[in-house]
């Protein structure tokens, strides 16, 4: 017969330390005892008893020195009445789990919550935390299914549990309770080594044929342990190994040993070598290995590679090299849809698998594809987490709240939708089906709890590329943008995750009234970089120096004195501005307007009216460009189309007004004009 001990048995941190506590007063000398048993377990509590620490139920009967409060904890009030005890010196040995449990219903009922604890009301730890909430919490019995379905409570209310108590049961009733009012709070207060404990615990009974669970019958994490390994396989629980029965052992082949929280090492390890000697004496093994007729070790939980040698319709043979092929069941294989396992699995394929169960006696090894992908997935989601690497997963389900997202090996993860985008996208329909890349931000896995974000995988890469442009980009350098926004007093311009401004003036050659005139959004452009400040992420770009200077085309279409026409663009007191090439602008004088004396230009001319002028000068080099209109053609001489106002009224008129430069010398006239 093989025994075998499951990875988590025995004493916790918590039992531990308050062992530790409690014999460390006693090696002081001190005069020791303890309210209350330190754990459920007589074995303890008689080897105590050989230190001469004494139990006290009474706080009324605590002699003068030193007394240890149990891992169960205290209530309040019986804390501050020892206290007050100017004799007494408290060594608090509370378990850290217990007294999270406690300021948690605390804070809660401060908050004005309603609290549940999930848990045995005459559980001493329980009976703690109901002080805490100073007798307000309600208690709800694990095993009274008919008042759980019952149960109600009111719009704030939070559910906790006993740190000892069944996690799948706690998350199950949760889950109910849930579903009645979606706004119940819910806090797992199991502790981690009971969640473990019972995990190692189930993975064990689900190998052996028969499982032992060591400990005492009041201790509430026991009785819970003895739960799970009995829906698993036939169990026993006993406080030790006197209790163990031969009759039990009848055509047994392996036994399984776990033990409780509160069950000492000692006791464990007399067990282990009963089962294997078939009597008490001292042996240091406590785990019997599979050793293989061939020298090849396989135990449930290894990871072997194997090679298909036949796919049926309910299972796969897999030669391991054993002296038989291992049986991988259709139930341990991921099959999405009408998938089947001649779909994926073919003779000769080698294939990573996890050993389930090995039986040397009948030489069949059952293995797990399954629960190895599960496992691998999950630890790349951890890994995910902690290096805050990008993950992929195909969009599966829609929800009000978000996406689904199937992430492979039978794990979902949730997006909510404030995480899907950088920007408001009113109806994830469209996403259904995809392949997203996503950052996981929370993890879970005791409740199958994954929470991913796109939204974060977005931002960290348009900084990234922002960053990148920043670093790689150069003052003059002529570049590709899209056209992101407009403005009245520019253009903002992606050019590789980061927008820099074309002000308005650098928009065009010609004059721009609005960027909108010359630019729509979305379109792309050549933009050229006059500016780069990284540390205040602007970028400065020019549109118009991107695109030929069109003043590097007068000399060649130009010559002073040619007659042209052109659109006045500007009018001006001094005179106007006449478009002769987009972005080429000449400068017409007011005293070039007309042969008479002009006031202002608006008497002769409009914005926007085509005129004919002649090149007086031509400056590229300033860009200046002087125009005449009187030496184009010039103006009538009419007296009194010049001698009203807009209004009609007579206006002062002199002869010079009048007659202009008439009297000048014709010969100078002709000298000005070459």
């Amino acid at each position: 017969m093989q025994v075998f001990l499951a990875d988590h048995a025995g004493f916790c941190s918590g039992v531990k330390k308050a062992l530790d506590l409690t014999l460390r007063e006693v090696d002081r000398g001190k005069k020791v005892s303890s309210l209350g048993p330190l754990v459920h377990n007589d074995e303890v509590t008689n080897f105590l008893a050989s230190k001469g620490v004494k139990v006290v139920n009474n706080p009324q009967e605590l002699d003068s020195g030193t007394v240890i409060i149990r891992t169960h904890g205290v209530p309040p009030q019986i804390l501050k009445l020892l206290q007050e005890r100017k004799d007494l010196e408290i060594v608090d040995a509370t378990c850290p789990n217990v007294r999270s449990l406690q300021r948690i219903a605390r804070k809660y009922l401060e908050d004005g919550y309603e609290i549940i604890i999930f848990g045995n009301k005459q559980h001493p730890e329980v009976q703690a935390v109901l002080g805490w909430t100073e007798g307000k919490a309600r208690v709800m019995d694990p095993e009274d299914t008919e008042a759980i379905e019952k149960m109600s409570f009111s719009s704030r209310a939070l559910l906790i549990s006993q740190t000892t108590q069944r996690e799948d049961r706690f998350l199950k009733v949760a889950e109910k309770l849930k579903k009645k009012d979606p706004g119940l709070e819910v806090y797992n207060t199991i502790c981690r080594a009971t969640a473990l404990r019972q995990d190692s615990a189930a993975k064990l009974a689900s190998t052996v044929d028969l499982m032992l669970v060591v400990g005492d019958e009041r201790s509430s994490n026991t009785n819970k342990l003895s739960q799970v390994c009995r829906e698993i396989v036939k169990t026993h629980q006993i406080t030790g190994a006197r209790d163990i029965s031969e009759e039990w052992l009848v055509g047994i082949k392996s036994v399984g040993v776990t033990a409780g929280a509160s069950t000492p090492p000692w006791t464990i390890k007399e067990v282990m070598v009963k089962m294997e000697n078939g009597n008490l004496e001292a042996r240091t093994e406590e785990v019997i290995s599979y050793q293989e007729a061939d020298g090849k070790d396989y135990r449930p939980g290894d990871v072997i590679t194997g090679k298909v040698v036949l796919v049926e319709e309910d299972q796969v043979m897999v030669d391991l090299g054993y002296k038989s092929e291992a049986v991988l069941p259709r139930t341990e294989v991921f099959l999405e849809g009408e998938t089947i396992l001649k779909d994926k699995f073919s003779p000769g394929d080698s294939v990573d698998l996890l050993i389930l169960k090995v039986n040397n006696q009948e030489d069949k090894i059952i293995v797990s594809q399954k629960r190895l992908e599960r496992e691998r997935r999950w630890k790349e989601l951890v890994e995910a987490v902690e290096m805050g690497l990008p993950m992929k997963g195909v969009v599966k389900e829609i929800v009000p709240a978000g996406i689904i997202i199937n992430l492979g090996s039978g794990i979902e993860g949730f997006m909510p939708g404030s995480l899907v985008d950088v920007r408001y996208i009113p109806d994830f329909q469209q996403f259904l089906g995809q392949e997203f890349s996503f950052k996981v931000i929370e993890l879970n896995r005791e409740r199958d709890k994954v929470i991913l974000s796109r939204k974060q995988m977005l931002e960290e890469e348009a900084e990234k590329q922002k960053r990148d442009t920043l670093d790689n980009l150069k003052e003059g350098e002529i570049i590709n943008g899209v056209v992101k926004r407009l403005t009245d007093f520019g253009a903002f311009v992606d050019v590789g995750g980061i927008d820099g401004l074309v002000h308005i003036s650098e928009v065009s050659w010609q004059r721009v009234g609005h960027p909108q005139d010359v630019l729509k959004v979305g379109e792309q452009v050549n933009v050229k970089v006059l500016e780069i400040i990284p540390e205040r992420e602007r970028i400065s770009l020019s549109i118009r120096q991107a695109q030929p200077d069109p003043w590097s085309r007068v000399n060649k279409e130009y010559n002073v004195g040619d007659i042209i026409n052109g659109k006045v663009t500007r009018i001006v007191n001094f005179g106007a501005f006449v478009e002769l090439l987009p972005g080429v602008e000449g400068l017409v004088h007011i005293s070039q307007m007309a042969d008479f004396h002009v006031k202002h230009p608006s008497e002769i001319i409009k914005e926007g009216e085509e005129i004919e002028t002649k090149i007086l000068d031509i400056n590229v080099e300033n860009k200046r460009i002087s125009l005449s209109i009187k030496k184009a053609r010039p103006a009538p001489r009419d007296l009194t189309a010049h001698s009203l106002s807009k209004e009609g009224e007579n206006q002062n008129v002199t002869l010079g007004d009048v007659f202009g430069d008439l009297f000048n010398n014709e010969n100078n006239a002709e000298k000005n004009e070459e």
